[in-house]
C-alpha cells in the first residue's frame, strides 16, 4: 500500500470536512425544526385561522367628506392605460374628470362611481393615443346627501 503525501491527507482532510458541513447543513435546513428554511415550507391553507376585517361603521350623516389622492399612475405613455386611488367618505359618490388641451375626456371607464365601506375608490382608464403630450388636470368630485369636497391633480402623458 502506497503512503499518502502530506498534501494528499490535507485535500482527503478539506473533502471530508465540506461533505460533513453539506451534510450538517442538510439536516438542519430540512430536517431540523429550528426556524430555518424547513418550518418555512407552505402548508395548507386554513381558512378558519383568518377572519375577515370587519366593515367599519357607517359615517354619520353630519361628518364631512374629505377627498384624498392615494395613487396616481403617472407619467403614463399615450395609448397606455392608467390608474387614480382616491380616499374618501364611505359610500360617498364620487365623479372624475381628466382633460386634454381643455377637452373632457368620455372615456367610458371615468364616471361617477360610488365609494366602497373603507371610502377607497379606484378608476383606470386608457390614455388615448393622440392625447397631447404635457400635464393635464384631473378633479374628483365626491358628495354625499349634505357635503361635498373635491380634489386635484396632474397627469403627466408622455410619448
Amino acid at each position: 500500500m502506497a503512503k499518502l503525501t502530506l498534501a494528499h491527507k490535507l485535500s482527503l482532510s478539506v473533502l471530508s470536512l465540506i461533505v460533513i458541513i453539506f451534510l450538517a447543513g442538510f439536516i438542519y435546513i430540512y430536517l431540523g425544526d429550528s426556524g430555518g428554511l424547513g418550518s418555512a415550507l407552505p402548508t395548507a391553507y386554513n381558512q378558519s385561522q383568518y377572519k375577515p376585517l370587519p366593515k367599519p361603521a357607517a359615517p354619520s350623516a353630519s361628518s364631512p367628506v374629505g377627498t384624498s389622492v392615494e395613487a396616481l399612475d403617472t407619467p403614463v405613455a399615450r395609448g397606455s392605460s392608467t390608474s387614480l386611488i382616491i380616499s374618501t367618505k364611505a359610500y360617498a359618490y364620487c365623479n372624475i374628470t381628466v382633460k386634454y388641451n381643455n377637452v373632457i375626456s368620455h372615456d367610458p371607464a371615468l364616471g361617477t362611481k360610488q365609494a366602497d365601506a373603507y371610502g377607497t375608490l379606484t378608476w383606470t382608464w386608457t390614455v388615448p393615443a393622440n392625447a397631447p403630450i404635457g400635464n393635464w388636470p384631473i378633479s374628483v368630485t365626491c358628495h354625499d346627501m349634505t357635503h361635498a369636497s373635491v380634489v386635484d391633480d396632474q397627469l403627466q402623458v408622455t410619448l
